[in-house]
């Protein structure tokens, strides 16, 4: 697509609502940090809340330092975004979603 342009949360690292209106999902970007084999999790919701429509998840448990990036196609939220970051241990995530 020609001119297509879309908004980043910025660099995350903790849960948060990212958007509270209609928006379409771009991408997922995780540095994930895994210490001692400690979980991260982190989910992302259709709304402004954990409540909301889980629309993709990335997990990660091995020890060492990952980047993941999920393009997500445009996929329709409807009712806004939220990303929920949970950390065991010493492990760490920094998440950015890009949206429009």
């Amino acid at each position: 697509m020609p001119n297509q342009v879309c908004r980043s949360s910025g660099v995350l690292g903790s849960s948060a609502i990212v958007n509270r209106e209609q928006s379409l999902l771009i991408s997922i970007h995780a540095n994930l940090i895994i210490a001692g084999n400690a979980l991260v999790t982190v989910k992302v919701f259709d709304g402004t809340s954990a409540s909301g429509t889980e629309v993709a998840r990335i997990t990660h448990s091995v020890t060492g330092h990952y980047n993941i990036e999920y393009d997500m196609h445009g996929v329709l939220c409807r009712n806004g975004i939220f990303i929920e970051i949970t950390e065991a241990g010493s492990s760490t995530a920094e998440v950015s979603v890009e949206f429009a």
